[in-house]
C-alpha cells in the first residue's frame, strides 16, 4: 500500500477536496510564518498582547488574516471529514471545497492589500463566500451522515 487512496479506493473521488484541505493548512502555516516579519519588526504590534486596532496598518491586517484562517480551518476540516466518511456526493464536496478555497484566497489577498471598506466591502464578500461554502459543506455532511443506510 502506497497511500490511503490505495487502501480505500472510494477516497480517490474526494482527492480534489483533500488537496484543498492540505493547501488551506499550508496557507495558514505560511500566514503564521508571515506574522513575525510583517507585524512585529516595526513594533506596531506586541507579541502576546491584544491587537492594536487599526485597519490602515498592514501589521493589523496580517495578524487578523492569520487569526481568521486559524479559526475557520478546523470547521472546514471537520465538515470535510464527515462528508467523506458519510459518503456525501464527491462532486458536490469537491466543488464546495474549491469554492471555499477560492473565497479564502480572495479574503487573504484583499485583506493584505487593504482595498475596500472595513465592513461590507470585497473582503466581507470573500469572507461570507467562504463561510457560506463551509455551512453548505457542513449541512451536506450532516445530511449524508443522517441518511446513510
Amino acid at each position: 500500500m502506497n497511500s490511503l487512496f490505495d487502501a480505500l479506493p472510494f477516497l480517490a473521488s474526494y482527492q480534489p477536496a483533500i488537496i484543498v484541505l492540505a493547501a488551506l493548512s499550508l496557507t495558514t502555516l505560511v500566514q503564521n510564518l508571515l506574522t513575525a516579519p510583517f507585524s512585529f519588526n516595526k513594533e506596531e504590534q506586541i507579541p502576546g498582547m491584544p491587537l492594536r486596532f487599526d485597519h490602515s496598518k498592514f501589521s493589523f491586517r496580517v495578524l487578523r488574516t492569520f487569526s481568521n484562517s486559524a479559526e475557520s480551518l478546523p470547521a472546514f476540516g471537520w465538515a470535510l471529514l464527515v462528508a467523506v466518511a458519510a459518503g456525501a456526493s464527491p462532486s458536490l464536496v469537491n466543488w464546495l471545497a474549491g469554492l471555499h478555497f477560492a473565497s479564502r484566497m480572495a479574503f487573504w489577498l484583499i485583506y493584505y492589500i487593504g482595498v475596500g471598506k472595513e465592513a461590507g466591502g470585497p473582503r466581507t464578500m470573500a469572507f461570507v463566500g467562504g463561510l457560506a461554502t463551509n455551512i453548505v459543506l457542513a449541512v451536506t455532511a450532516l445530511w449524508a451522515a443522517i441518511t446513510v443506510v
